[in-house]
């Protein structure tokens, strides 16, 4: 018969617990979450949409696909999400949090993400920590062989 040492049983028993956690839960708001996937650290599982824009061609005006930026609730982040309706197009999303002062006397500092991928349906870029009281400027184009074929219109679009 085997017997095992307790170093053994112990790292069984944490195995086995960890093993059986449940889905990933977010952990508390904070500026830890810049630069993060909101799908990856749980936070996407608590987020709405609190802005949206149609994505329109600039010459024809034709609405190619819908840009929207989603809030978490549990980790108070922002991140851009898009629905690229032109199968091949590469979906660019941008977000940027300027430098602000919080309430409490500390300051989040300025941070912005511009993720490119190619897909026809929905995707997003990587989220910032930004409280509902702090303001971001975001954006999305669409472009085809390099042609911009969707777009908000303007550079950046200030959502407070």
């Amino acid at each position: 018969m085997r017997t095992l040492n307790v170093a053994t049983i112990l790292a069984i028993t944490v195995g086995l617990v960890l093993g059986t956690a449940g889905p990933t839960q977010a952990a508390p708001p904070g500026s830890g979450y810049d630069y993060t996937d909101p799908a990856q650290t749980g936070c996407s599982a608590t987020g709405i949409t609190i802005w949206s824009k149609e994505l329109r061609h600039p010459a024809t005006g034709t609405v190619n696909g819908v840009m929207e930026l989603r809030y978490s609730t549990a980790c108070e982040t922002n991140w851009v999400r898009v629905n690229n309706y032109i199968p091949g197009a590469a979906a660019r999303k941008i977000i940027t949090r300027p430098r602000v002062h919080a309430p409490a006397g500390g300051s989040l500092e300025y941070a912005t993400d511009s993720t490119i991928d190619v897909y026809y349906g929905w995707s997003y870029g990587l989220q910032f920590y930004a409280p509902s009281w702090v303001c971001v400027d975001v954006g999305a184009v669409l472009t085809l062989d390099n042609v911009v074929i969707g777009s908000n219109g303007q550079a950046l679009d200030r959502v407070c």
